[in-house]
């Protein structure tokens, strides 16, 4: 018989195994008594994963873990977003580009705008710039005539400011609709409209003085004004004289002189007028800038006999734009005659005012003797000027005479006969009031607005002494025109000129060219000064404690007096002319004129 296998013996102190269960046997623990104890069988696990699901947990696991393509991610979480900003890229673009166009469009037209007669076709010339351009949709906001100041103290934004009358500037606003791609679907609209701005501005020039210019002078008066204002003898002869006031100084051409004297080559023109210089190295640039040896030889005589004060030409002549050059080419066609450049350095040497006598020889008076005063007018004003603004007023001093004359009488028991005459002036003044500068290039004019000069002329006696107080009128009583043996004849008259309203003056192109001069009177006198007094005279007489107003003697008196004042008036005539002053009128100059090419100022 086949053998049995013997059965495996089992371990006492192992638990048993239940059939079908993949639990290893337990252990069976001993019970006293002899009781063997089974333990439960654990309970029942879930059956293991498949396979294929454990390891699409691990690679989903592994991807969380991984940092690799992170930025593909990021692009396809933004994608809306950049095309978003693409889109308003897109639309931001177009409009810079119509925004940049559109300002050249505006700086051409404020360009074409300023260029003319701006308050008058001013739009008319814009539009026209516009329709050239192509740019349809183009539109004026607005164009607002004006003026430009080019004053560093002003802010920018300031300068301009807009003008009813004379502009000079234009400011000019367009505007555009441009379509817009995208940015409709964020605003709406399907255009966005955009703003240009542009100022342009032309500096129209004028070159204008006020005062008298010497063709010719005669006589030793010119000398001894010029020695009196100098405080020494100067030994000027008549032909000294004549040549002084024929020799035209060119005032740029005298700057350039000064500046090389002084080793200031490359400062300004305006800079170094508004500088205090010795009145004798003056006197040596004009030298250098005369036209003539005659008038060169005469002033290199006078400037060492001259002090050493000081004197600032920006008291004189105003440069304007001019000034801020050094150096120039050519002729500037700003030019003043040496004697009377030369006599404004003396008088402005002699400080606010001054004082002066001169013993005057006239052929047919027995003695003549001249107090002069000028001085006293507003501070500062030239009598010169370049500029392109309507406010610039130049003025001449303000000047005052008294004139005492001696004659012999014709009249029996009167030896001589006494008229004192007294004249007192104020400042002639002129402003520039337009330029209009047409298309041809002879045409065009400037317009000044001119003073006379107004003020007082009378018979009178006064105090001599306070002729040069100008803080005050001066007081006049009637003057004693003669006072013999118990006889005396006293007369009075005063006339009080008018003009204080400004009159229109217009220089041509051609009167610039020529230099011509335009003289404005107040009209008030119809003959001579002193002629003018002697047949408005009330003469009177005392004899003998009895005074008269008619009779022999009265009518004698103003015979003789109205008879010699011709005289009397060619040497007050002769001496206004020397002081750069009339009575009762005015005489201007445009010396240069011209019309500024536009620019864009802001």
């Amino acid at each position: 018989m086949p053998r049995t296998p013997a059965r495996k013996r089992q371990n006492p102190h192992m638990l048993q195994r239940e059939p079908g269960s993949t639990m290893p046997a337990t252990p069976a623990l001993p019970i006293s008594g002899g009781t063997r104890f089974t333990m439960p069988p654990p309970r029942h696990r879930a059956p293991a994963a498949p396979r294929p699901l454990l390891h699409t947990i691990r690679r989903l696991r592994a991807l969380g873990r991984d940092r690799s393509g992170a930025a593909t991610v990021m692009l396809a979480l933004s994608f809306t977003t950049l095309m978003g900003a693409a889109a308003v890229g897109v639309d931001v673009g177009s409009l810079f580009l119509a925004k940049r166009q559109l300002q050249g469009i505006a700086d051409a037209a404020a360009l074409a705008a300023a260029a003319g007669d701006i308050a008058g076709n001013g739009t008319a010339a814009a539009q026209s710039v516009i329709t050239q351009s192509g740019q349809g949709g183009v539109t004026i906001a607005r164009l607002t005539p004006g003026a430009y100041s080019r004053d560093a103290m002003i802010a920018p934004e300031a300068r301009f400011s807009a003008a009813a009358s004379q502009p000079s500037a234009a400011q000019l606003v367009l505007e555009r609709p441009v379509p817009v791609f995208f940015g409709r679907f964020l605003t709406g609209r399907p255009a966005v409209t955009v703003r240009a701005q542009a100022t342009a501005a032309r500096m129209d020039m004028a070159a204008f003085s006020i005062g008298t210019r010497l063709a010719a002078i005669s006589g030793g008066l010119p000398n001894q004004l010029l020695s009196a204002l100098a405080g020494t003898q100067l030994n000027l002869s008549v032909l000294d004289g004549q040549a002084l006031a024929s020799a035209q100084i060119d005032l740029l051409g005298f700057a350039d002189a000064l500046g090389a004297q002084l080793g200031r080559e490359e400062t300004s023109y305006a800079t170094l007028f508004d500088s205090d210089i010795p009145l004798q190295t003056l006197v040596r640039a004009m030298a250098q800038a005369a036209p003539d040896l005659t008038s060169r030889a005469v002033l290199d005589s006078i400037a060492p006999r001259l002090g050493t004060q000081a004197v600032r030409l920006s008291d004189m002549i105003d440069l304007g734009p001019l000034g801020q050059g050094a150096g120039h080419d050519g002729d500037s066609h700003l030019r003043v005659d040496a004697f009377s450049f030369l006599r404004a350095l003396l008088e402005s040497a002699q400080g606010e005012s001054y004082q002066a006598t001169l013993d005057v020889t006239v052929p047919g008076l027995a003695s003549t003797r001249l107090t002069l005063a000028g001085g006293g007018g507003t501070a500062h004003s030239p009598w010169m000027t370049v500029t392109q603004a309507r406010d610039v007023v130049i003025r001449t001093s303000r000047a005052r005479l008294y004139l005492e004359t001696s004659l012999l009488s014709a009249i029996s028991g009167i030896a001589t006969l006494r008229l004192p005459v007294y004249v007192d002036l104020a400042e002639a003044q002129a402003r520039l009031a337009d330029i209009s500068c047409g298309g041809a290039s002879g045409e065009g004019s400037v317009t000044l607005a001119v003073t006379p000069a107004i003020g007082t002329i009378a018979i009178a006696d006064i105090t001599p002494a306070q002729l040069d107080d100008f803080s005050t009128s001066m007081p006049t009583r009637p003057a004693v025109l003669a006072n013999v043996l118990g006889t005396r004849v006293n007369a009075a008259a005063q006339v009080h000129l008018g003009g204080v309203t400004a009159q229109s003056v217009r220089f041509t192109r051609d009167d610039i060219a020529s230099h011509t001069p335009r003289t404005v009177s107040t009209n008030d006198l119809t003959a001579g000064i002193a002629e003018s007094l002697t047949k408005s005279m009330q003469v009177s007489a005392t004899v003998l404690g009895i005074t008269v107003t008619t009779g022999p003697l009265v009518g004698a008196v103003g015979t003789q007096l109205g008879a010699v004042a011709p005289l009397v008036d060619g040497l007050l005539d002769q001496m206004t002319a020397l002081l750069g002053v009339q009575l009762g009128s005015a005489t201007t100059w445009v010396d240069r004129m011209r019309c500024g090419v536009p620019m864009l100022v802001a």
